[in-house]
């Protein structure tokens, strides 16, 4: 099983998944929606849940 989390992005607030080891990682990610590229720890909400 993939594991992955669920992140916000700060600018647009529409929510994506992503692969789980970005989670804790320093590459910024992208949102498909606005393109805004953030790291993890600046989304105003993460849900990990299995």
């Amino acid at each position: 099983m993939e594991r992955i989390f669920w992140v916000e992005c700060p600018k647009c607030a529409d929510r994506f998944c992503c692969d789980y080891e970005l989670r804790h990682s320093k590459y910024k990610l992208i949102c498909p929606f606005c393109s805004e590229q953030f790291l993890e720890s600046e989304s105003p909400e993460i849900d990990e849940r299995l």
